[in-house]
């Protein structure tokens, strides 16, 4: 062999050299490109129509666990209250969308009519078809007819009775546990002013009456009016400040304490070992009777 190389001119060795290079870099490159193409760990990145085809099963197979795990009930779309909305499956947005037909006098006449609710998802909505009761407008009519002629010897309690069982179907929200989504159900709500309720509430502690709505920056008082039967206040989830505790910072960050008013309940608190009553900071600077009554919901003193 050694002789055959060297019968080779050094042309000729320098050559079969080379070519053996080539041939052993081909080699290499050949067993290095699994490595070398960049998959993701997905084997079928590149097929674009076989991945789809893979995203749309999974998401059958979700929607499925998802119907499987749901219990359905019989329901009337035209008196289900936000509990039995959410139960059932529908999204927020959904039940929004539900509540406020039925305020302008919308009404679900067939089982099909839930089709036509915007951001109901529409297999959900097939799955709740067999499932909507609708009581007929003509026996409600009939019913109440007949309780109203058995009942006409004294028809004032009757009207009584009937106003009750209508205020029971009214939504009532509390606006000091509301949520965004629980606002935006009220007219003339939206997404906005839904928003500056909870940053203003955040800010003052809690409402302690459905009138402090109208402070909002940018609500229409009539807004307020029109959607007064649907809201309630729950006062004891007011967070209240202790006067001689809270800082400098924190007493006028507050809509009703000026920065004055603050500042002199700090230096007042410092010269005379605390407070010992409210009181005693009305007099520290003019206070309106109304602002009073106000600071009352959300001063208290620790005398500890």
């Amino acid at each position: 062999m050694w002789k055959d190389w060297l019968a080779l001119s050094k042309r000729e060795q320098k050559g079969f050299i080379v070519l053996s290079i080539i041939l052993a870099g081909l080699l290499i490159f050949n067993l290095l490109i699994p490595f070398m193409v960049t998959s993701g760990n997905d084997p079928v990145s590149g097929d674009k129509e076989l991945q789809t085809w893979i995203d749309s099963t999974i998401a059958i197979n979700k929607r499925f666990t998802e119907r499987s795990e749901r219990s359905l009930f019989s329901f009337d779309p035209n008196k289900a209250s936000i509990a039995t909305l959410q139960k059932l499956g529908f999204s927020d947005k959904a039940i929004v969308n539900l509540l406020k037909f039925r305020e302008n006098g919308g009404r679900f006449h067939k089982p099909d009519d839930i089709l036509n609710i915007y951001n109901l998802d529409s297999t959900l909505a097939l799955d709740l078809l067999p499932y909507v009761k609708i009581q007929s407008e003509q026996k409600n009519t009939l019913k109440d007819q007949s309780s109203y002629n058995k009942a006409e010897p004294n028809s004032s309690a009757s009207h009584s009775q009937n106003n009750i069982k209508k205020e029971e179907n009214i939504f009532v929200i509390e606006i000091n546990s509301a949520d965004t989504a629980d606002l935006a159900i009220l007219k003339g709500i939206g997404s906005t002013l839904s928003k500056r309720i909870i940053a203003f509430r955040k800010v003052l502690g809690g409402f302690y009456s459905v009138e402090q709505l109208k402070e909002v920056y940018g609500m229409p008082a009539s807004v307020i009016e029109d959607n007064a039967k649907h809201l309630t206040v729950n006062r004891s989830l007011i967070k209240k400040m202790d006067v001689n505790s809270a800082s400098l910072r924190k007493l006028k960050s507050h809509p009703y304490i000026s920065f004055y008013l603050a500042k002199a309940i700090v230096e007042y608190r410092e010269k005379n070992n605390g407070i010992k009553d409210l009181n005693e900071i009305f007099s520290l600077i003019e206070t309106p009777p109304e602002l009073k009554s106000k600071l009352n919901e959300y001063l208290y003193v620790n005398n500890k």
